[in-house]
């Protein structure tokens, strides 16, 4: 029997940032984040739709969670069909035990490692702070330095642990790229996605390994054939959910945050007009010249955030085609005798979705506009849209 194709590795991973320093733009970020925080709550963003980036254990699950998530997604499934019309309550538990197993399945040491990470990229943003305000008013910052360095240090040891643990998805990056996506705003999403296809895999491959020497066991070959279209639909909750932030929160935001600096941008052109004093002017130039470029690194994101999810939707309507196919071979397979053909039709359907990864490259021009990026990926990310 042919075996599932490895996991495509990624060339580099996504380069938006949020911030390790925000210097000059901290103020307007904090105003950006109270006005966008009131946007994710009429959006009706909260601790009941936390996302399964946010749900995924720190950790891989062994076989036994994974069949057992799986498991309670299938007999729910097919204690659903076996009602002619299953209510609200029915579809409902179905799609909560899905985003439980989607969870399950999304769960990786590189999940952990991304957390640890943040959090000492977040304390490397604090000591920075700390020590500008310091020698702003001409304290002693010297202990604040020592920690800084050691923050730092430590921000680069959990970026080394990130590379580890990635690879060990069978995504091997450089560290660079490794640090792109820890503080890129929807970088919990990819690592999700990539945890979710290699845990899907790996499970896959093992059942059809046990599967194989139980040919003749026409029990055992049907209850695969549950499972593994159980697996499709979680990789279609993984994907779909990613799909749906971009659309309801990464974009929406974006826009908010377009829209905002252009009425600045506006403001600032009128005061500038009939502005003499040298030092006042200078300053609105300089504003002029921050808006244009957090507009510029507004409008590349953007298109990175589409271009990303034209390429998941892709991927997602070949996973929905698949679980179509893969639930009509369940059903069937209760009738059919011919089960070494199903087996191979599924290897290939299943190969083919495995096969899709979302590019996540973009290039960057220069330091600034990277700098940029990571001020929108803060203003996008600091919000409770998890």
């Amino acid at each position: 029997m042919r075996l599932l194709i490895p996991i495509v590795a990624l060339a580099a991973l996504i380069a938006f940032q949020r911030p390790d320093w925000l210097q000059g733009l901290e103020g307007g970020a904090r105003h950006a984040a109270t006005r966008l925080g009131e946007f994710g709550t009429q959006l009706g963003i909260g601790p009941d739709l936390r996302s399964t980036a946010t749900r995924a254990p720190e950790r891989e699950p062994d076989r036994a969670t994974a069949l057992r998530v799986v498991r309670r997604v299938a007999e729910a499934q097919e204690d659903a069909v076996g009602v002619d019309e299953p209510g609200p309550t029915a579809r409902d538990q179905v799609r909560e035990l899905l985003r439980s197993a989607a969870a399950a399945m999304a769960g990786s040491e590189a999940m952990g490692e991304l957390r640890l990470m943040r959090e000492a990229r977040a304390r490397v943003v604090d000591l920075r702070e700390r020590v500008a305000l310091g020698r702003i008013a001409g304290g002693d910052v010297s202990e604040l330095e020592v920690q800084l360095s050691q923050a730092g240090a430590e921000a680069r040891r959990l970026t080394d642990a990130f590379v580890e643990k990635l690879a060990g998805l069978g995504v091997p990056v450089s560290r660079e790229a490794a640090e792109n996506l820890a503080v890129s705003v929807n970088g919990d999403d990819v690592v999700a996605l990539l945890a979710a296809y290699s845990n899907v895999e790996k499970l896959e491959a093992e059942l059809r390994g046990s599967v194989s020497q139980a040919q003749d066991n026409e029990a055992v070959l049907r209850r695969y054939y549950g499972i593994h279209a159980t697996l499709l639909a979680v990789l279609e909750t993984v994907q779909g959910e990613v799909v749906s932030r971009i659309d309801n929160v990464y974009l929406p935001r974006l826009e908010a945050i377009g829209r905002e600096v252009r009425e600045l941008r506006q403001d600032a052109q009128a005061r500038l007009r009939p502005m003499r004093d040298a030092g006042l002017k200078a300053s609105l130039e300089a504003n002029l010249r921050t808006q244009e470029l957090t507009l510029k690194a507004t409008d590349l994101y953007r298109r990175y955030l589409q271009d990303q999810r034209t390429s998941l939707t892709q991927a997602l309507d070949r996973t929905r085609a698949a679980r179509g196919v893969a639930d009509n071979t369940a059903r069937t397979a209760a009738l059919a005798f011919d089960m070494a053909t199903m087996m191979r039709n599924s290897d290939r359907d299943f190969s083919a979705v495995m096969g899709v990864r979302p590019p996540v490259i973009l290039p960057f021009e220069g330091d600034a506009l990277r700098r940029e990026f990571e001020g929108l990926s803060r203003r996008l990310g600091d919000q409770p849209a998890s």
